[in-house]
């Protein structure tokens, strides 16, 4: 593992005053090491770039009110390496929701032509299509693209004729809303859990 650097207490201080300082690189680059090292040694299963992110947007909301006092609380590196173990703790927590997620699809109950039942995923399906069709900050063009497209299952050559746009267009907008529904459902079914 990385040898953790000695602490600069000017950097901190500058950081906990004035969270919006150019000196947050200087912390990066100087921790980097030591994040990475102890990620690979404890965690090797997850990926560092991630997790070390986490830790550093945790850090900056935390920072303001973090006073370095080693006597009293501890060196900041200690501070610091609790907080990179507790986000790849959740992150490992994340990954393993997730596996039971796929686990429990796999073992849900099948209808008589084998295939998954699906109704809560239908109904959040539905409820998200109704949430893309009235958003207001889709363009209500590719809404109607899309509603001729995907809903009501027209050929594609017959849409980019009827609107006047070319058949790759209707492909694309057809793709940007499909994948917009989609992290709309993710959104409702991560609401449910």
């Amino acid at each position: 593992m990385a040898q953790v650097p000695v602490t600069s207490v000017s950097l901190i201080r500058a950081l906990a005053d004035d969270p919006q300082s150019t000196r947050w690189n200087e912390l990066y680059e100087r921790y980097l090491p030591a994040m990475s090292g102890f990620l690979q040694a404890k965690f090797p299963s997850l990926e560092p770039e991630d997790v070390i992110q986490e830790t550093l947007v945790a850090l900056f909301r935390k920072l303001p009110d973090y006073r370095y006092t080693p006597d009293e609380k501890g060196h900041f590196r200690n501070y610091l390496m609790g907080i990179l173990k507790h986000k790849a703790m959740d992150a490992l927590e994340r990954r393993r929701r997730e596996a039971e997620k796929k686990d429990d699809y796999a073992r849900s109950p099948r209808t008589s032509d084998g295939s998954h039942d699906n109704s809560w995923r239908d109904a959040a399906l539905e409820v998200a299509i109704q949430q893309l069709m009235s958003d207001a900050s889709v363009n209500a063009r590719h809404r109607e693209v899309f509603r001729a497209v995907a809903l009501e299952h027209l050929k594609p050559e017959a849409v980019a004729e009827r609107f006047g746009i070319s058949r790759g267009n209707v492909d694309q907008i057809k793709r940007r809303l499909i994948e917009r529904l989609s992290e709309i459902v993710s959104q409702l079914i991560s609401d449910k859990d």
